[in-house]
């Protein structure tokens, strides 16, 4: 962060430096400015491709909308720029709501796809059309804006000075709404979604919501940038103002500059914008592109040396240069009080769970069939099996991550449909993974964060109540700690925490001891008997029968998506027909 003081602050006293040693050349002006705008242009995108990893190349498009929209105003009915660009992004705002809407609801490269095919259509169908609602904007042709001279009311100046401080001023709000953005509510669920969307619902995070409110915020700010385009230059192309290559320059800057980083964009532009500009001037007569061979250059050297780009390894520069003169800090101090906190039961004796029926095919095989079972409130029921039973399938089914075929789920009394993972955590189900998935460009403490948000009034509330989970799970010294840089078992600590911090009803545990050596292993079983103790409904997948016999009140047995047995523990371990499953034999039906 001083970094960026200091760089903030030297840019705004670069003019009066430039006059001093080179009179009223405007020339390196106009290059600070395009640095400024594209660090601009990209911060804008960052909003949506950087904290969220929704890639528009399309983003020109949404560029052309606030040029035209306000430079219509302006020459049409004499609103101002100032209002006009207010405009632009609104309109732009509402269109990438439109775009993103439906796309955000897909998986895949759609997003992309659909932001090119949207900015192409726009550009050319722009380029064929000369007037719009009988309004002349002259096609290919373009359209010019009247030159009145020096009125900042009416955005123009003379000289490059007061486009200069206007375009600084725009690049330090993007870079303090990115800034808030990233330590807010919505940044923390963006960085949860581009990391794994499914774990990020699974905690009741609402990816489709998130995702559309940093589209239409990108799309505000980048068509702001669209006006200070149209004013600076004086006359705006779909051919220039839509083109691909824009598109493209928005997201090649945070990718070198450090994709999801507030700075990032920052220190593309100040890389890649003088070289643009450099050897265009050097070899634009004679040969073209030479500045986009620099660019595919610089942009593979980064990424085999700094592979997260410029930005996170200035960080780690600064925070090893601090390191050697750090002093030890004390470690945080997390407040007593209520760990695990089941709600009580609905009502009367019913069950918190019951299952009826419940069938689920994919194309011929058969995942479950005919399944049918209940889990009353405080219980701890374990479902074994041997691999492909169909156990991690009946999970995906409870908490919406795949619908059934037929069957019913009841969950405290309510009948559960096709609600979407999100949904039915909020209403109590959490689940951990067979394969820990944490997002692991989150720390320990931040990924609990994530969970806790959408039942927090605050962030501060989300991060009291993270280090209290991680507290719970054995985890509060590795609360800094990023999350790719843990062991599995520590992993497997921060899953339990991080669905924990849900505040669930019902919680599904798979495979907890799955994968974990020998010494995490006592540790990871302890945890599970304080969870059980505190009275907690549990769910558990567990090939471990040693580990489930003993953490279990009852056992469900499932072979090839059916259930061949039900009861007591040591009951149905000593099961002819279980033993049968578990060592390759027949299976007696009875």
């Amino acid at each position: 962060m001083r970094l960026a003081i200091v760089a903030i602050a030297g840019a705004a006293l670069i003019p009066f430096a430039t006059r001093a040693l080179i009179g009223d050349d405007d020339y390196w002006l106009q290059v600070l400015i395009w640095v400024m705008f594209f660090a601009y242009l990209s911060a804008a995108w960052n909003l949506i491709g950087g904290f969220g990893g929704q890639y528009s190349i399309g983003h020109a498009g949404l560029l052309g909308i606030g040029a035209y929209t306000s430079s219509l105003l302006y020459v049409q009915a004499g609103v101002s720029p100032w209002l006009g660009m207010l405009a632009g992004g609104a309109l732009a705002a509402v269109i990438g709501g439109v775009i993103g809407y439906p796309c955000f609801r897909l998986r895949g490269a759609f997003f992309s796809l659909v932001t090119i095919a949207f900015a192409e259509m726009l550009r050319v169908g722009t380029e064929l059309t000369d007037s719009l609602f009988g309004l002349p904007i002259n096609g290919v042709r373009g359209f010019l804006l009247p030159v009145v001279g020096h009125r900042p009311a009416e955005f123009q100046f003379s000289g490059k000075r007061g486009y200069y401080y206007v375009m600084l001023a725009l690049l330090l709000v993007i870079l303090a709404v990115g800034w808030l953005v990233k330590r807010s509510r919505l940044g923390y669920y963006l960085a949860a979604i581009r990391d794994d969307e499914d774990a990020a619902a699974a905690l009741g995070v609402h990816p489709a919501r998130a995702k559309l409110v940093a589209m239409m915020l990108s799309s505000f700010f980048t068509a702001i940038g669209g006006t200070f385009y149209a004013q600076l230059v004086g006359f705006i192309t779909p051919t220039r103002t839509m083109s691909l290559d824009f598109s493209v320059q928005m997201v090649v800057m945070p990718v070198l500059g450090g994709i999801g980083t507030v700075l990032g964009p920052l220190w593309g532009a100040l890389v890649l914008v003088p070289i643009g500009e450099v050897t265009r001037a050097r070899w634009g007569g004679s040969v073209q592109g030479v500045h986009l061979i620099i660019y595919g250059a610089l942009l593979m050297l980064v990424i085999l040396r700094w592979p997260q780009g410029i930005d996170p390894w200035l960080r780690g520069f600064v925070r090893r240069r601090r390191a050697a003169a750090a002093v030890e800090v004390a470690p945080l101090a997390v407040a007593e009080g209520p760990r695990v906190a089941p709600r009580a039961p609905a009502g009367g004796g019913e069950p918190l769970l019951r299952v009826g029926g419940l069938r689920r095919s994919f194309g011929g095989a058969v995942g479950v069939r005919d399944l049918s079972f209940h889990v009353a409130p405080g219980e701890v029921v374990g479902i074994i099996g041997a691999n492909g039973a169909g156990k991690t399938t009946v999970f995906n089914l409870l908490t919406g991550a795949l619908d059934a075929d037929a069957g019913d789920v009841w969950f405290a009394g309510q009948r559960l449909d096709r609600e979407r993972p999100e949904t039915r955590n909020r209403l109590g189900i959490a689940r951990t993974f067979q394969i820990v998935r944490p997002f692991i460009g989150l720390t320990a403490l931040e990924n609990v964060m994530v969970a806790a948000l959408p039942r927090a009034a605050s962030v501060g509330e989300a991060r009291r109540e993270a280090a209290r989970w991680l507290a719970f799970a054995g985890l509060a010294y590795r609360a800094d700690v990023i999350a790719s840089g843990l062991s599995t078992g520590e992993r497997k600590r921060l899953e339990l925490a991080r669905a924990l911090a849900t505040r669930p009803r019902l919680l599904l545990l798979d495979e907890v001891t799955g994968g974990v050596d020998q010494r995490s292993l006592p540790g990871l079983v302890r945890l599970m008997q304080q969870i059980r103790a505190e009275g907690l409904t549990l769910l558990v997948i567990e090939h471990n029968l040693r580990v489930v016999t003993a953490l279990a009140d009852r056992l469900l047995v499932l072979h090839l998506g059916e259930k061949i047995h039900e009861g007591a523990p040591q009951a149905v371990v000593t099961d002819p027909a279980v033993v049968d499953v578990y060592v390759g034999g027949p299976v007696a039906r009875g």
